[in-house]
């Protein structure tokens, strides 16, 4: 008995005593022992015995001697191979095997099927069973966008109408049918648009996007370079680059991206220099080969480039919102919207002569005040009154003289 997990072989028992794994009987072919990871792995799990020996109705010994060298060929080229080599080998087989039974849905025989392919290559089982589970979910994202074609056509098609005529805030409404078709489909017309947008209105939300995501994605990298731009991160953009070539898509594509970057250290630094790459790149972009949706972005590269831009409507979206951090910088002028407050009217001076006072209920200030007689200068003949009338009280308040006083000082003289 052997474990096809540890590759140790063991005289009795079932299960292997270190890791648990099933014991499965010793391959024997023609009275040869094969390991289970050489030749065996090689040859997709058949063995070696099945090789590609032809015999001719005379069964001439000459041809099966041939044969049989060109086996023993095949094994010792399979001994050679590294274990690593044999691993990475048996994984691809085995991932070819899990897509051609998932295409139709994922049955209980199959996933036994792919458990015995898994432990005769020698697949670690939660890997295996990661690998199942990805390419699981992978054929239903196909399947389910086939029925999302009509939907995602007109779409698309609003899309693209919004984007030729400047409409942001019908975009805004757009993306969130555009993103649910992202989830579910691979069209290459969807993802362009939904990375674009993302990148366009939130590049934030679009490298924390990126982050997240576990495998490349071509419209996803090529947008999220132009996020890391907007955001004034050149460095990171440039990181990304290589990436994006692995794809194998027209030069024109990284040229773009690289007089993207261009524009955006000549805007920041005002040197020259950067001016004449990014002209030179724009050249290449346009020689090299581009990408077709990618046409009114150049133009809005081109367009931004000068210092007073005046976009045509079918690109305006890509130089008005998309690229608008690459702007030439101009006088920051406030707002329209934000009301103006009023200069408050100068104070006006207090005129008595010129106020009239109606008649109210109640007791009036004013009036009351006028009767009095308050300011207002008296005049002579007033103040002699005043007077008169001061000294009489004054008069009036000193006490008269006693008369038995007066009498007694008469009788005495």
């Amino acid at each position: 008995m052997i474990c096809p997990q540890c590759n140790k072989h063991y005289e009795n028992g079932k299960f292997c005593p270190e890791c648990g794994t099933k014991l499965i009987e010793k391959p024997i072919d023609n009275g040869v022992n094969v390991n289970l990871g050489d030749a065996n792995a090689i040859s997709g799990g058949l063995h070696v015995s099945d090789s590609h020996a032809v015999h001719n109705e005379d069964k001439s010994v000459h041809n099966i001697t041939d044969n049989s060298s060109s086996t023993v060929t095949n094994v010792n080229i399979a001994a050679q191979k590294s274990d690593v080599e044999l691993r990475q080998e048996n994984e691809n087989q085995f991932i070819k095997a899990v897509r051609e039974r998932v295409v139709d849905g994922l049955t209980r025989q199959k996933e036994v099927e792919l458990e015995q392919i898994a432990r005769d290559w020698k697949i670690n089982p939660h890997h295996a069973h990661q690998i199942i589970e990805a390419e699981r979910k992978s054929a239903e994202i196909l399947s389910g966008g086939q029925g999302n074609e009509y939907y995602a056509g007109k779409v698309l098609q609003n899309v693209y109408d919004a984007v030729n005529t400047n409409q942001a805030d019908i975009l805004k409404r757009l993306f969130i049918p555009l993103e649910e078709l992202a989830k579910t489909m691979d069209d290459g017309n969807v993802q362009y648009y939904y990375y674009m947008l993302l990148a366009s209105q939130n590049p934030a939300g679009c490298i924390v996007s990126f982050v997240n995501h576990h495998t490349d994605n071509y419209w996803q990298l090529f947008w999220t370079c132009i996020a890391y731009v907007k955001l004034e991160q050149v460095q990171n953009a440039v990181a990304l680059i290589p990436r994006l070539g692995g794809f194998g898509g027209p030069h024109g594509d990284i040229d773009l991206l690289t007089a993207l970057e261009n524009l955006s250290d000549f805007r920041r630094t005002k040197n020259d220099y950067f001016f004449q790459q990014l002209q030179t790149n724009l050249h290449g972009a346009i020689s090299g080969g581009l990408s077709e949706l990618l046409r009114p972005l150049l133009y809005a590269v081109q367009e931004l480039a000068k210092e007073k831009q005046q976009p045509e409507d079918w690109y305006a979206f890509y130089v008005q919102t998309t690229l608008k951090e690459l702007s030439p910088e101009k006088e920051k002028h406030m707002s329209k919207d934000i009301p103006q407050m009023p200069t408050p009217p100068a104070m006006p001076k207090f005129d008595p002569q010129a106020v009239q006072l109606k008649q109210s209920q109640g007791w009036n200030a004013l009036q009351a005040a006028q009767q009095m007689g308050l300011g207002k200068m008296p005049s002579m003949q007033d103040t002699q009154v005043q007077l008169n009338a001061m000294r009489n009280q004054i008069m009036e308040s000193i006490p008269p003289m006693p008369q038995a006083a007066q009498e007694t000082d008469k009788t005495i003289i």
